[in-house]
């Protein structure tokens, strides 16, 4: 993968690709770690020319990836002077929080109720890899894979809309959780709670999907109390 250290301030030689994974996604990947650690902080203007400089790349997957953080909701486009990475109020991180809470809670009773066996596991496969990064303490791997498996488990509700919406949500609080998850919150028990989550799903428990969708939720919140405080 392309470092962090070297990206997006340094100049990774396109050869460091990681089987299966395409330029494209591989710049998307480091992208979305330097913002959500602050080396691309909220309100930070950049231009594709000058990220393709820094990655060794072409503009095209550079491009192409700022496109996607623009659909995820972490980046904006600014007309005739490239894009700035999205700065969201405490106002909007708050509201967004009860919109998720009214959405994800039927999203994952709905895939209590729909998914197969099949399309647990690979999911379970993520929830496993998150619980072994959160043991080694490695806060990069955690958030990385966290991201994926959140995307993959909405989208077996089968909704492209819905599971874009609940992820650009997601995405914009994690700019402001990331700090506080690095500091204060306990990687191990939100890991364990994704694995609470899939066995509930597994097992057709609604009250327990729900349960647990909403303690996982409110770990969020707490880190954007912190930060709203100014405990982070």
């Amino acid at each position: 993968m392309i470092d962090r250290e070297s990206a997006p301030n340094g100049h990774p030689p396109a050869s460091r690709a990681v089987k299966g994974k395409s330029l494209r996604e591989q710049v998307v990947a480091s992208l979305r770690w330097s913002i959500f650690i602050g080396e691309l902080p909220p309100g930070r203007q950049f231009s594709v020319p000058v990220l393709a400089e820094q990655f060794g790349v072409s503009p095209t997957p550079v491009r192409e990836a700022v496109l996607d953080l623009v659909q995820q909701g972490l980046v904006v486009a600014l007309a005739n002077r490239g894009f700035q990475v999205v700065a969201p109020s405490m106002e909007y991180l708050l509201e967004a929080m009860h919109v998720r809470r009214l959405l994800e809670v039927p999203a994952m009773n709905e895939i209590a109720r729909t998914a197969s066996p099949g399309q647990i596991a690979p999911v379970r496969e993520l929830a496993d890899t998150i619980m072994g990064a959160a043991e080694r303490a490695d806060i990069r791997a955690f958030v990385e894979t966290d991201y994926v498996f959140h995307w993959q488990l909405t989208s077996l509700c089968g909704n492209t809309v819905l599971t874009n919406l609940i992820e650009e949500m997601r995405s914009r609080a994690r700019l402001v959780v990331i700090p506080a998850i690095s500091r204060q919150l306990s990687l191990v028990a939100i890991a364990q709670e994704h694995l609470d989550l899939l066995t509930a799903i597994a097992e057709h428990d609604l009250p327990a999907v729900e349960r647990v969708t909403i303690a996982h939720m409110e770990r969020t919140l707490d880190g954007i109390r912190n930060v709203i405080e100014g405990n982070a």
